[in-house]
């Protein structure tokens, strides 16, 4: 009985990661799982985004096309690193939102997200 009874209060009061955390480490997962893969060299670095940490934000130094945004984002042919896409990664993690950005400051978006907010976006810490 004493065991049950640590058990679950260990269960009750161990700290539980805010939404915000999982946000974060889910992006930084993303990070991980491109940085392992053929795509590697373009550095696509993931990270959790607005004011609700709810955006993920693809940043890359590569520059980016139209084509190879969609191919990634929707998990096409050699740019399926993640089953489903970027956007099926992002939906099961409770992303709202995906924005990609190249350094020609280039943005493209996709979910709920207006313009305004993908132009000033910034990683949460």
């Amino acid at each position: 009985m004493r065991k049950l009874v640590l058990c679950l209060t260990l269960t009750v009061c161990a700290p539980h990661p805010s939404q915000r955390d999982a946000q974060i480490a889910a992006a930084s997962a993303l990070t991980e799982r491109y940085a392992a893969s053929t795509l590697a060299k373009w550095h696509l670095r993931g990270s959790a985004g607005g004011a609700d940490c709810k955006v993920l934000l693809v940043d890359t130094p590569a520059v980016l096309e139209d084509s190879v945004v969609e191919a990634v984002h929707y998990g096409s042919g050699a740019y399926a690193v993640v089953d489903g896409g970027v956007r099926r990664f992002a939906r099961e993690r409770g992303f709202r939102a995906v924005v990609y950005r190249d350094p020609t400051a280039r943005i493209w978006t996709y979910g709920d997200l207006a313009q305004g907010e993908a132009d000033g976006l910034q990683p949460c810490r």
